[in-house]
Order: structure tokens, then sequence, then C-alpha cells
């Protein structure tokens, strides 16, 4: 480089020299200083240039550069993020789970029940193990409020075999305590190697929750005035009669029952009703010659009338006796029970009873019942 720089300072001088009046020239002569500053300027010129050639840090115009910016080593993570691997996580033989929207198929958790009330309860699970489930599986009482079963109490999970990702339903008859409170069991299940395991996510155990209330119990009576008998010609008459009632001429008859319901609160629970019609009286053979005993739900009001007589058999039925053996039964009647319990905030429950035919004998064939009772029993919040 020193040599390159001693040339040009030589070339500027040279031609500076050619600037000397020679023979017979004429050019204006300069001043040795202006020479000198005229050979300076040309190579501080050329230094420059070649500078800028020779220079490792020039740009090009309008080409983008990237910069790289070392990561401190002092970082928490002075190397590339490393990407987390999912390990995968074996599946137990033995696993269960349940959906919370379907795993009470019956009693839901918190239902109310009356002292003494036997009831089933059935919740529903799937297999998520690897095994599959046979009758050797059992579904156990592990702890808390029995419900009528004692501690150590086992059976059968299954009769048959519940595979992998299938879904079963598993049920235990249980019986609520006499005292009033909220009761709480909790199962589980055991494999034949004596291993006990639950389901997941709810910490192994699945529950059975119900609440036992007081419960009261009356028995409603038929109201004189508004309930008798009406027959398809005449009426009304005091007893209640279903049946033929005329020897000579053959006469149906229906009974009609009003209950008076006021002294039920609007906000009672109807837990059970009960037909006690036990106390009657028969005449011929009513069952035999007429057929089926039936009741209706109706709506006769307040007064009982020979219009109130019904022809044919509309709907409304609620309960039927196909003999005398099952009048001797107090039956309970759900259908009763949620016609009750449909009726409070009125006055009254009414119900016609007759039978299904007539033999057109001449010959009476009926029943007249004495007390035709009704027993309900109910909860109050």
């Amino acid at each position: 480089m020193k040599k390159s720089l001693i040339a040009l300072v030589l070339l500027a001088l040279l031609a500076a020299a050619c600037n000397l009046p020679g023979n017979g020239g004429t050019a204006t002569q300069e001043s040795p200083d202006a020479i000198f500053t005229q050979a300076a300027q040309t190579v501080a010129a050329e230094l420059t240039r070649v500078a800028l050639l020779a220079s490792p840090t020039s740009t090009v115009p309008n080409v983008p550069t990237s910069t790289f910016t070392p990561i401190p080593t002092n970082s928490p993570n002075p190397t590339n993020t490393a990407v987390n691997t999912p390990t995968n996580t074996p599946i137990p033989c033995n696993l269960a789970t349940w959906d919370p929207a379907s795993i009470d198929v019956t009693v839901p958790d918190n239902t109310k029940m009356t002292p003494n009330q036997v009831f089933s309860k059935t919740w529903r699970i799937r297999n998520v193990g690897t095994c599959s489930w046979n009758s050797s599986y059992l579904l156990i009482f592990d702890h808390g409020d029995g419900l009528g079963v004692t501690a150590g109490y086992t059976q059968q999970l299954t009769t048959g075999v519940v595979n992998p990702r299938q879904w079963v339903d598993l049920t235990v008859n249980l019986k609520t305590p006499a005292a009033t409170g909220t009761y709480t069991g909790y199962w589980r299940l055991r494999d034949p190697g004596g291993v006990v395991f639950g389901i997941t996510p709810s910490g192994g155990t699945f529950i059975v929750k119900i609440v036992v209330v007081a419960t009261t119990s009356v028995t409603l009576v038929p109201k004189v005035g508004e309930s008798g008998t009406i027959r398809s010609d005449a009426g009304p008459w005091p007893d209640y009669t279903a049946g033929e009632s005329n020897a000579d001429i053959s006469r149906s008859c229906e009974a009609f029952l009003s209950y008076d319901i006021t002294g039920i609160p609007t906000n009672a629970t109807i837990n059970e009703v009960k037909f006690d019609f036990t106390a009657y009286t028969i005449t011929g053979n009513p069952f035999g010659g007429l057929g089926v005993l039936h009741a209706y739900a109706t709506d006769y009001g307040l007064t009982l009338e020979p219009g109130d007589f019904v022809v044919g058999f509309p709907p409304g039925k609620i309960a039927d006796w196909s003999s005398a053996e099952a009048l001797n039964t107090i039956e309970s009647s759900p259908e009763l029970k949620t016609n009750l319990q449909s009726k409070l905030g009125t006055s009254r429950l009414q119900l016609r009873l007759q039978f299904s035919g007539s033999n057109g004998d001449a010959i009476k064939d009926r029943i007249t019942f004495t007390n035709p009772n009704l027993i309900v029993t109910y909860t109050t919040p």
C-alpha cells in the first residue's frame, strides 16, 4: 500500500510539472505552492476512491441487510427453547368414569324421601380401563350411610361382560332410615384379585345422597251431600253403589265420591295415595257378570245431580279391580297420586266408580261401599 501511495504522489508531481513553461511555451507560470496543492488534492481524491473500493463495510443501496443479536450467556435460556415432548401415560387395567349428566339414572342427589321408604338407586358408569369386567367383579359399599346395607356389603357388578369403552348400569336396593336428616353412602368397585378401584375424576367413589323428611298421613272420607249414587234413570242416593241395582229392569249405577283436600298444604309433595275400599257389600255376582270395576277422575262439582251419570267410558281411568279379593288389599295408586298432586290448591278430589259392562239379566249384580277412604301421605318443605 505504501508503494502505491508513493507512485501516486510521483504521478501527481509529473502532472503538475507539465504545466511548467517549456521551450517556446506560452503557458501561465504557476507558483511551486500551487503546484504542490494541486498534486496533494489529486492524491487525496485517489486515496478516497481506493479506500471506498477496498472497504469491507461498504453497503449496496436498496439491498436489505440482516443483523444477528447474540443471546447473552447469562440468559435463563441461552440455547434454543426446547419443545416439550409428550409422554404416554399407561392406562390402568381397571378404571371407570361417568358423565355428570347421566350417572344418576334414579334417585338424584338430595332426593326427598319418607322414613323407612324402600327404593332402588341406579348409577351409570363406563369402563375406561384396558380390562373387561365380568361376574367376578363386585360393587361394594365403601363407607358412609348404608341405607339398609351393612358394612362389607358386596354384590355382583354384572352378570355378563362389560368391555373397555362400554357403559353399564349398577343398581342397589336400599331403605331410608326412620329418623329425618341427610344421608350419604359411598360406593366403589373391586376386581377379582381384591383390588378396590373407583371412578375418575371424583376421587374414586360414587354416592347415593337422600334427604329423609317428616311425613304427614291423613285419611280422606267422602263428603256427605256431595257423594252418592246416580242410576241411569234416577238419583242421587246417599249410598255408594256401582253395578245393576234393580231386579226387574236392568239399570246401571255409578258411585260418585267427593273428597275435601283443603287440609293438605298447597306446597306439599304427595308421597303416596292408597285406596282403602275394603269395607263393602256385594249383591249377586258383579265381577262375574259385569266385568271389571273402574275408578275415574272427574270434576262434577259440589252438587251431585242426575245429569252427572256418564254414558260410556271417557278418559280419566286411574284404577281398576277385577275381583273382590283385589278390593281387600289396601293398594297404592301412582295414577291417583299424580292426580291429587295436580289438584292441590283446589278444594276437591272427585272419583267415579263404574263397571265395564252390563249383562241385562234383570238380576241385582252390584257392590255397595261403606267407607271408600283414601289414605294420603305427604311432606312439606
